[in-house]
């Protein structure tokens, strides 16, 4: 994400509970790439979860085959004050194969040029986001929330049944959810906004649900408010 993006973004919180609450980036290398991606990530999330909540895995498929051949760097997301107990995995073994754990902060770019030739397919992605004060109208949580994720081109609507202080979050593209990752955790008017999760893929047999525009995400936004708000009639 640039600077100018970040600074423009007020920081209103103490530094420890602006630690706390960021998210650390972890590279991932090592695995078996003939697995699918999807199998990798799953093996992943599971390798990974006595380090705590994971926020989200990020495995790119390489662009230069037919065949979804998953790269051989995957970005692994947790809580800032667990990634100490991510890094303690380096050197551990995941199914016949040593992984290569380190971590690659949100400022280090080294990586970029291997992920340019890795396939963006425009995927929307769905992210759980608390830390907005749920005493707030939802017109006016949503607008919060769309505000503080502009960069990352999202929509956001604020959940109705279950725990009033979650919302979802949309956006598209994977370069859209390192935006939002890193955009956690900062102070925002009064509100210390968290993205608690991105929502795992679920493979389909017609493969990605292809997103193409802030209209298309615009409307699932929508269908997705529509849905909630039936739920709780």
């Amino acid at each position: 994400m640039n600077e100018s993006a970040i600074k423009g973004v007020e920081l209103n919180g103490s530094d420890a509970e602006i630690r706390e609450s960021r998210i650390s980036r972890i590279v991932v290398e090592g695995y078996d790439i003939s697995l699918s991606p999807y199998d990798v990530e799953e093996a992943l999330r599971k390798h990974f979860a006595s380090c705590g909540n994971i926020i989200h895995v990020y495995v790119p498929i390489n662009n230069d085959t037919d065949s979804l051949i998953p790269n051989r760097f995957s970005f692994i997301y947790v809580n800032g004050e667990e990634e100490e107990k991510a890094l303690r995995l380096n050197g551990s073994d995941m199914g016949g194969r040593i992984l290569q754990v380190y971590a690659y902060p949100f400022q280090e770019h080294y990586l970029d040029d291997v992920l340019a030739t890795t396939l963006d397919c425009r995927i929307h992605r769905t992210l759980t986001v608390t830390g907005f004060d749920p005493s707030l109208s939802k017109d006016d949580v949503e607008t919060k929330l769309c505000k503080h994720f502009y960069q990352a081109g999202a929509f956001a609507f604020m959940t109705c049944g279950g725990v009033k202080s979650t919302a979802l979050v949309y956006v598209i593209g994977e370069d859209a959810v390192q935006m939002a990752l890193e955009l956690s955790g900062r102070t925002v008017e009064g509100l210390n906004i968290v993205v608690t999760e991105v929502v795992p893929h679920k493979p389909t047999k017609g493969g990605f649900s292809l997103i193409r525009s802030r209209a298309e995400l615009a409307r699932l936004a929508e269908e997705q408010r529509n849905e909630e708000s039936k739920t709780t009639e």
